[in-house]
């Protein structure tokens, strides 16, 4: 069973059958590489799609942000009332999400910790980088300003 598995790999990648142990991780360090910089570019290889991106949502392409980047960016108005800042991870994981989900503007970290009563800059950007690497929200990068929009 494992030389058929090994076998089905190595025809995946289209190398051949022969390679040692040394070849195959060189050419794996390879792939990453390779990966990384498709990432970098906004190509986003999912493995599980359903799981990592239920929406079906894709990266913006580099190209896309740095027309974003050319115009002005609407920066998300204020909610009328500051709401508690949730006291777990999970739950000021939703809260931003759903935040950032109610407008098509940019939000910034100050934007968002002015939603929430006695959020920290510190953790609102943690979890805006979370959601971000998780493919829910998109990130860049405006005039020196940081931003993150629904993706």
């Amino acid at each position: 069973m494992h030389d058929d598995l090994d076998a089905a790999v190595f025809d995946a990648y289209g190398w051949p059958h022969d390679l040692s142990d040394e070849q195959i991780l060189e050419r794996l360090v390879a792939l990453n590489a390779e990966r990384a910089a498709e990432e970098k570019r906004g190509l986003v290889r999912w493995l599980r799609p359903d799981f990592q991106n239920p929406s079906g949502a894709r990266a913006a392409t580099q190209r896309e942000l740095a027309a974003t980047d050319e115009r002005e960016e609407a920066v998300a108005p204020l909610p009328a009332v500051a709401t508690a800042w949730p006291r777990k991870l999970p739950e000021q994981i939703a809260a931003i999400r759903d935040l950032v989900a109610r407008t098509h503007e940019a939000w910034t970290i100050e934007k968002v910790c002015t939603a929430f009563k006695g959020a920290k800059k510190t953790d609102v950007e943690e979890v805006l980088e979370s959601l971000e690497a998780l493919g829910l929200l998109t990130g860049y990068t405006h005039k020196s300003t940081r931003l993150w929009k629904s993706s």
